[in-house]
């Protein structure tokens, strides 16, 4: 299939999970709570602790008008727990800061990831778009364990500059006001049709990659952009072309 990128793209925006970095979803679920909740317990009891992580959870699935993603999960925690949001905060930091660096066993770059960019990032600016529910010292922690520098990037989405997650298009929305960028002159690149190709409704094209034999177009209802699936490498072939 011939992909014919009009209008060129002049900015690429990227997502992390799946996209750069593979985990083993199960185990790394499971570690994570478990670890989260062993650390929160010291302020209150398990129950409550497993029970606050679900809060937050939710509330990070509903988009704000007016607070980013960091406050409404530090309003849960503040609640639940009876502190002010910076006593929250300085528990988040901490508590991330202690569990995080422990699931590196769990992440492996995701093939051809590493060596895309490093081509991308001499002809393209680079948007890191990743899923903003962690602040941005532990994305660029994850960024790192994908074998790429964070600092190749224009700007990176986190929780605290964030006031939606995916799929909801408010996050797709904010990037490209947040960074001057037109929607239509813009190529996301993900793996998740779930939660990468609602960027179409927005007029962002979509490049999924994953383990593909050919170049297959999209579907996504409410598009306002075309949407393909393919390898890294069919996706510079594509770019080199255009």
């Amino acid at each position: 299939m011939k992909v014919v990128l009009n209008p060129p793209v002049e900015a690429l925006l990227v997502d992390l999970d799946g996209t750069l970095l593979t985990n083993r979803m199960f185990p790394l679920q499971i570690d994570f709570v478990v670890k989260m909740v062993s650390a929160l317990s010291h302020q209150t009891g398990v129950r409550k602790a497993a029970s606050i992580l679900l809060a937050v959870k939710r509330q990070l699935e509903t988009p704000s008008n007016n607070e980013t993603n960091d406050l409404r999960a530090l309003h849960v925690l503040s609640q639940q727990l009876n502190m002010t949001l910076e006593q929250s905060r300085t528990l988040v930091k901490e508590t991330l800061a202690t569990v995080f660096p422990t699931l590196k066993r769990h992440f492996t770059p995701a093939p051809g990831a590493k060596e895309f960019l490093d081509w991308a990032k001499n002809h393209y600016p680079l948007y890191l778009a990743t899923n903003p529910v962690w602040p941005l010292e532990i994305t660029e922690l994850r960024v790192k364990w994908a074998g790429v520098d964070p600092s190749i990037f224009k700007a990176i989405t986190y929780a605290n500059n964030s006031r939606a997650c995916k799929p909801d298009k408010i996050f797709y929305e904010d990037i490209l006001k947040q960074n001057g960028l037109e929607a239509e002159k813009c190529l996301l690149i993900g793996d998740e049709l779930k939660m990468d190709l609602p960027a179409t409704v927005c007029g962002i094209r979509v490049f999924i990659v994953g383990k593909y034999s050919e170049i297959k177009a999209l579907q996504f209802k409410g598009a306002n952009a075309p949407a393909w699936r393919g390898t890294y490498k069919m996706l510079r072939s594509i770019l080199e072309t255009q």
